[in-house]
């Protein structure tokens, strides 16, 4: 499950938000680490969990979130305001 805090002494993974797209749409990291969702688009979006565990919350142009993911498995997320948008987080051991 992931949480709101960053993992402390790494760098998160950045998923830039861009023309109503997750870009990468997939990332790979280990228990532990973070992932940084940054949205370059005017719109708002979210970055928020299939099975609602975790959200980012509302990012404005500019705006950012960093989740922390600390139990192994794959998790596939959406956009709130536009759920064409996907992606997945999947978290190794």
């Amino acid at each position: 499950m992931g949480s709101a805090l960053p993992a402390s002494g790494s760098s998160p993974v950045v998923v830039d938000i861009r023309a109503f797209v997750f870009e990468p749409a997939e990332v790979t990291i280990r228990a532990g680490e973070s992932v940084r969702w940054i949205n370059h688009d005017f719109a708002p979006h979210t970055a928020t969990d299939d099975e609602v565990n975790w959200d980012t919350e509302e990012l404005e142009k500019g705006g950012q979130a960093t989740i922390r993911f600390d139990t192994p498995g794959t998790y596939p997320y959406f956009c709130a305001y536009h759920p064409h948008m996907r992606g997945s987080v999947v978290v190794t051991t």
